[in-house]
């Protein structure tokens, strides 16, 4: 592959595992799955695992506790 094509795709996914990331440690909760769990499966399974994450493990309502 070219350098041309290869290092916008890298890119896309380094700020797409960024923001995976910040937003995993922001919430309060996570459903399912601890927090340290739901990182590994972001890191493993790229973009799978972040999209899993925001539709099943994110936990929403729990966001507001403080």
């Amino acid at each position: 592959m070219e350098p041309k094509i290869l290092i916008p795709i890298i890119m896309i996914i380094a700020i797409y595992l960024v923001i995976c990331f910040v937003d995993l440690l922001k919430v309060n909760k996570t459903k399912f799955l601890p927090k340290w769990l739901w990182g590994v499966i972001i890191c493993i399974s790229i973009p799978l695992g972040g999209i899993i994450y925001y539709i099943i493990g994110r936990d929403v309502l729990g966001d507001n506790d403080e």
